[in-house]
C-alpha cells in the first residue's frame, strides 16, 4: 500500500503566493502533478523532497504503514529537476562517488549508470555531455541511494527518442515498488500515472 497525503499546504515566495492550502490523497504509485508555469509544480516536488520548508502544512509518505515524515524524508527521496546540477569538471562515474560518499551510502554505480544509459559515457567530465546526456546523469544522481520516492520535474526536457524510452523503463521499474511523482505538461509522461494533481485547478 502506497499513500501520499498532502495536508493544507502553502508556500509563498515574498509576497507571492504558490500555494495556497492545498490538501490532496493519493492512494497508487504514480502521480503526475500538472498545471501551467508558475502553479507551483517544482515548489510542490522541493517542499517533498524536503529541499523547502512550506509556511504550513505538511506532506506525508506511507508505504506498506510506514509514514515517512520530514524528518527522514531526504533518506527516502530522489529529486530529478533541471535546476539541480552536478559539477561539471568531473566526470559522470566522479560525480556519483562524490554524492555517495556526502550521503554515506554504498551503491552499484555501474548499475546505476548503465540504468539511465551513461555507462559508456562514464569518463566523460559532465560539463562535455550534451544537455540530454547531462538529464541523464542527473536522474542517475536521484537514483543513486534506490529511493522509495522518485520525483521527476520535467524529466523528458531535452532527452531524445532513445532516452524518453530510457525514462519510461525508470519510471515503470521504480513504480513497481515505491512512489514516482511527475511534475509534467507532456501529456505522454502524464498518460503514465494512475492520477492526475492539476494545481492549475487548486489556484
Amino acid at each position: 500500500m502506497r499513500k501520499l497525503i498532502i495536508s493544507n499546504l502553502s508556500h509563498s515566495f515574498d509576497e507571492r503566493e504558490v500555494l495556497k492550502s492545498l490538501s490532496f490523497a493519493f492512494d497508487g504509485a504514480r502521480l503526475a502533478v500538472t498545471g501551467p508555469n508558475g502553479s507551483g509544480k517544482s515548489t510542490l516536488l522541493k517542499i517533498m523532497a524536503g529541499l523547502l520548508l512550506p509556511i504550513c502544512g505538511e506532506i506525508v509518505f506511507e508505504i506498506d504503514g510506514v509514514k515517512i515524515d520530514r524528518s527522514y524524508i531526504k533518506s527516502f527521496v530522489g529529486l530529478a529537476a533541471p535546476d539541480i546540477r552536478l559539477y561539471n569538471e568531473l566526470t559522470a562515474r566522479e560525480n556519483l562517488k562524490f554524492l555517495a560518499a556526502a550521503r554515506g551510502c554504498k551503491c552499484d554505480i555501474s548499475a546505476v549508470l548503465e540504468e539511465v544509459g551513461l555507462l559508456d559515457r562514464e569518463n566523460d567530465p559532465v560539463g562535455d555531455l550534451s544537455t540530454g546526456l547531462q538529464r541523464r546523469a542527473c536522474l542517475a544522481a536521484a537514483l543513486l541511494h534506490d529511493p522509495t520516492v522518485l520525483l521527476l520535474d520535467e524529466p523528458s526536457t531535452n532527452l531524445d527518442g532513445k532516452g524518453r524510452q530510457m525514462l519510461h523503463e525508470v519510471i515503470e521499474k521504480r513504480s513497481e515498488t515505491g512512489i514516482v511523482v511527475l511534475a509534467t505538461n507532456d501529456p505522454d509522461e502524464a498518460a503514465m500515472c494512475d492520477e492526475w494533481l492539476d494545481l492549475g485547478a487548486c489556484a
